[in-house]
């Protein structure tokens, strides 16, 4: 492990023990906390998103490789992968010897606005529109347009986010203001 790469595993372990020994606290300091390790480590954000689960996880170490929008919700258990190092461990299955690694790397976009469901999995190269909505469990690949609903392994488009709010406004009866139900009609 080089200096610098020691480094980083030193600073990730005191966030993640501040983060633990925060959650006795409020909730509230250790999201913010943890957000501002987010930036110092490279992920670029927007805005503040809405929430970020402590027990998320970015595999990969490459968090410049992360883009994520003003109100994003990640929940928990949710892993972003920026890496893909399944051909190394092919080619070597197939004989294939080499120094250095086969694989490769790839950045992930998280849409403004958008939910990423608890255990999902957003693969390199994964562009999620806004205002999506991807539901636990699903692994999320290439591009997934503007107000998606995304259910499965491997992940796919089901609807329209827009229509899921509607009908759940209606059936839970949410007062909403005039305004934003007059803009959308």
């Amino acid at each position: 492990m080089t200096t610098t790469g020691l480094a980083r595993f030193i600073d990730r372990g005191f966030v993640a023990l501040a983060v633990n020994l925060l959650t006795i606290f409020r909730i509230k300091w250790r999201h913010r906390f943890l957000l501002r390790a987010y930036r110092r480590w490279g992920m670029r954000m927007k805005e503040w998103p809405n929430y970020i689960s402590a027990r998320s996880d970015v595999d990969g170490g490459n968090y410049s490789l992360i883009y994520v929008g003003e109100g994003v919700t990640i929940s928990s258990y949710v892993r972003l992968l920026t890496h893909d190092w399944s051909p190394h461990t092919i080619g070597k299955a197939m004989g294939i010897f080499t120094e250095k690694p086969l694989g490769k790397f790839g950045q992930i976009s998280i849409g403004d606005f958008s939910f990423v469901g608890t255990g999902s999995v957003i693969m390199p190269g994964a562009n999620i529109g806004k205002g999506c909505l991807i539901g636990a469990g699903t692994v999320v690949r290439g591009t997934i347009p503007d107000f998606s609903v995304v259910i499965g392994s491997p992940g796919q488009i089901i609807g329209d986010s827009r229509d899921v709010f509607w009908r759940m406004a209606a059936r839970e009866g949410w007062e909403l203001p005039s305004e934003a139900v007059r803009s959308v009609l």
